[in-house]
């Protein structure tokens, strides 16, 4: 079983992640070479601040696993779903249960507590995405602290890692997946991969997380 990388924008005309279906199968290869065999991609929904071209993410999914395939690359179809005022109500979980969630960088959205929690009651498995970038967000948050009780994932970005961002989460023990937010960068995979490797517990927990929900889709 190879790495997995759970939050990407490789879909290309979609989102703010590649522009092209040259970029997308080289970073495609680069993740085959840095030893991954399995990809979400994550476009964005109910950003405001990204124009997401929802309608086309059907088909573009389909040409990119079978780009995928062609690699050994089982590339799976998710969504990154932004969570503020609004009721983020339509998303698209990836492995049939797990869905990744955003939040504003500078203030806590109202219902968060209340829309995750609607999720969970669908059945679906929440993943707070690059918790090292929320500013109002910290371990010792009575949300965050609530957010784990209910027992929502939480994800940090490669830079988070990299940049040491992400060292009081992973500190604490609270860090479930590592992944790339890849919008098209092909260094992205094998910095991913060396720190799956450093981190032996994260990775060990992504596999515990994700190859017992490992479906067909």
């Amino acid at each position: 079983m190879g790495y997995i990388d759970v939050h990407t924008h490789l879909l290309p005309f979609i989102d703010d992640g590649v522009s092209s279906k040259e970029q997308c199968v080289e970073v495609l290869q680069a993740y085959q070479k840095a030893g991954f065999d399995r990809i979400i991609a994550t476009p964005h929904l109910y950003n405001p601040y990204v124009t997401t071209r929802t309608a086309n993410i059907r088909a573009m999914y389909q040409w990119a696993s079978q780009e995928a395939s062609q690699l050994g690359i089982k590339l799976y179809l998710g969504s990154e779903v932004y969570i503020g005022s609004g009721n983020a109500t339509n998303v698209l979980p990836f492995m049939e249960r797990f869905v990744l969630v955003e939040v504003d960088y500078y203030s806590e959205p109202l219902f968060l507590l209340n829309q995750v929690y609607t999720l969970l009651k669908r059945g679906l498995h929440v993943v707070l995405a690059h918790v090292e970038r929320y500013r109002w967000f910290s371990t010792t948050s009575p949300t965050a602290c609530k957010l784990r009780e209910l027992g929502v994932h939480f994800q940090c970005n490669v830079d988070g890692v990299e940049n040491h961002s992400a060292a009081k989460w992973l500190s604490a023990g609270w860090i479930d997946v590592i992944a790339s937010d890849n919008h098209g960068d092909s260094q992205l995979p094998p910095r991913l991969a060396a720190l799956l490797q450093r981190y032996q517990d994260v990775a060990n927990r992504m596999n515990n997380l994700f190859i017992s929900y490992d479906t067909i889709q």
